[in-house]
C-alpha cells in the first residue's frame, strides 16, 4: 500500500520536469530554425499538433481561423503570382453556363464546346491586347501632351473670375480667398511636372494593374497572364461540374443542407452580378466609344474603355469618364458643340443601358449596392493588389449574404423579440 503511493508521489514532479525539458528543447529547436520558418510552415506544424484533438469542442473553429489567417498571408505575399489563377477561375465561372449550353448538343462534347468558346474568346482578347492597349496608351499620352494647352486655357478663364462673376455663393467659404489661392497655381508648372513624371506614372500604373513589385519580374507575371490563365481556364471549364461536386462532398453531412442552400443563393447572386454587370459594362463602353467616334469627339476609345473597365461598379465608369470628357469640351475650340456631343452620346448610351441592356442582361436587381462594391474593390485592391480586385466582388457577395442571414437570425432571436 505504501510503495505505490510513494511511487505516485515521485511521478508528478518528474512529469513536470520532463514536460519543462521538452518545452525548452522544442523552443530551442524552433529558435534554431527561425530563418527557415514562415507562417505556412508554422500552420502545418500547428495543424499536425492539433490532430490528436480531433472531435474535441473548439477544434474545428481553431483550424478554420488558422486556415483563414494563413490564406490571407499567402494572398498578401504571393498575390501577383496567384492573380492569373484567380483570373482563370473568374473567367471560367463566367463562361460555364455558355459551355453547358454548347455541350448540350448531342454531337458536341464538353472539350469541343470549350474549344469553340475559347478560340473566339482568346482571339478577341488577343486583338484587344494587340490593338486596344497600344491605342489606349497612345491616346493617354496624347491627352497628357494636350495638358499644357488645356491648363493654359483653363488658367486664362480662371484668372478672369471674380467672386461676383461666379453667380452663386458657397456656404461657409470665402470665395475671394479661395479664388486667390486657386489663381496662384502655376498651370505651366503643373504641366511640366506631369510631363516629367509621365514615364514614372505609366510604370506605376502597369505595376498596379499587373501586381508587380513583390519579387517577380514583369516578364514572369505577363507570361502568367498570357500563357497560364488560358490553360487554367480550359481545365477549370472542363472539370467545373466535378470541382463543384467535390466541394459539395467536402461539406460535413450535418451542415450540408444549410450550406448547400447558402452556396446556391451565393452562386445565384454572384453570377447575376458578374455575368450581367460585366456584359452590360462592356456593351455600354462599346456604345460610348462608337458614339464618340461617330460624332468626332477626341479620345473616344480611351473614354469608352474607361466606361467599360470601371462599369463593373454601376455608374462609376460613366462618372469617371465624364470628367475628362467635360474638361476636353471646355478647352476645345467650340465648347457648346462639344458639350452637345457629350450630352447626346452619354445620354443615348445611358438610356440604352437602363432601358434595354440592364433589364435584359442584369435583371431587375442584383442585390448589391454600388457603395458595397466600391468598398470591397477598394479594400481588396489596397491590401492585395490586382488579386484583391479579382476576389473583391465574390467576398462582398459572401459578406452580404452572411450579414443578411445574421440579421435574420437576430430578428428571430428572443433578445430582439423581448426588447
Amino acid at each position: 500500500m505504501v510503495t505505490p503511493a510513494a511511487g505516485g508521489g515521485t511521478q508528478g514532479p518528474w512529469r513536470i520536469a520532463q514536460a519543462a525539458v521538452l518545452i525548452l528543447v522544442a523552443g530551442y529547436f524552433l529558435y534554431s530554425l527561425r530563418t527557415l520558418l514562415n507562417p505556412f510552415i508554422i500552420y502545418c506544424v500547428f495543424i499536425a499538433l492539433l490532430t490528436p484533438f480531433r472531435g474535441v469542442r473548439g477544434h474545428a473553429l481553431t483550424v478554420t481561423v488558422a486556415t483563414v489567417l494563413v490564406a490571407l498571408w499567402v494572398l498578401d505575399t504571393a498575390g501577383s503570382l496567384l492573380a492569373p489563377f484567380f483570373l482563370a477561375f473568374v473567367l471560367a465561372y463566367i463562361l460555364d453556363p455558355l459551355a453547358d449550353r454548347v455541350s448540350a448538343h448531342p454531337r458536341i462534347g464538353r472539350t469541343l464546346a470549350i474549344f469553340l468558346i475559347l478560340v473566339p474568346f482568346l482571339a478577341a482578347g488577343a486583338l484587344a491586347l494587340v490593338f486596344g492597349v497600344p491605342e489606349i496608351v497612345q491616346q493617354a499620352r496624347a491627352l497628357i501632351g494636350e495638358t499644357p494647352r488645356a491648363l493654359d486655357t483653363f488658367t486664362t478663364w480662371l484668372q478672369g473670375l471674380t467672386p461676383a462673376s461666379l453667380g452663386f455663393d458657397i456656404p461657409f467659404v470665402d470665395e475671394a480667398a479661395l479664388l486667390s489661392r486657386v489663381q496662384a497655381i502655376d498651370g505651366q508648372m503643373v504641366a511640366d511636372f506631369l510631363e516629367s513624371r509621365r514615364a514614372d506614372l505609366t510604370e506605376r500604373a502597369w505595376a498596379t494593374v499587373l501586381g508587380l513589385g513583390r519579387g517577380f519580374g514583369a516578364m514572369l507575371v505577363i507570361a502568367g497572364y498570357v500563357v497560364l490563365t488560358p490553360v487554367l481556364m480550359f481545365y477549370v471549364l472542363r472539370d467545373y461540374d466535378r470541382i463543384v461536386a467535390g466541394v459539395r462532398d467536402l461539406i460535413p453531412a450535418g451542415i450540408r443542407p444549410g450550406a448547400t442552400d447558402f452556396l446556391r443563393e451565393y452562386d445565384e447572386l454572384l453570377s447575376r452580378y458578374l455575368r450581367g454587370q460585366v456584359s452590360a459594362s462592356l456593351l455600354t463602353g462599346a456604345i460610348t466609344w462608337l458614339g464618340l467616334l461617330i460624332v468626332g469627339f477626341p479620345y473616344s476609345f480611351l473614354l469608352g474603355a474607361t466606361v467599360a473597365v470601371l462599369g463593373i461598379v454601376p455608374y462609376l465608369g460613366v462618372a469617371v469618364s465624364l470628367v475628362p470628357a467635360i474638361i476636353l469640351a471646355l478647352v476645345s475650340d467650340s465648347i457648346g458643340l462639344s458639350l452637345v456631343k457629350i450630352a447626346a452620346v452619354y445620354g443615348a448610351a445611358q438610356a440604352l443601358e437602363s432601358t434595354v441592356i440592364s433589364p435584359r442582361i442584369v435583371g431587375d436587381s442584383v442585390g448589391l449596392h454600388p457603395v458595397w462594391i466600391v468598398l470591397s474593390l477598394s479594400l481588396g485592391g489596397f491590401f492585395f493588389g490586382f488579386a484583391g480586385l479579382l476576389i473583391g466582388v465574390p467576398v462582398a457577395v459572401g459578406a452580404k449574404l452572411l450579414l443578411v442571414r445574421g440579421l435574420e437570425r437576430y430578428r428571430n432571436s428572443t433578445l430582439y423579440k423581448e426588447t
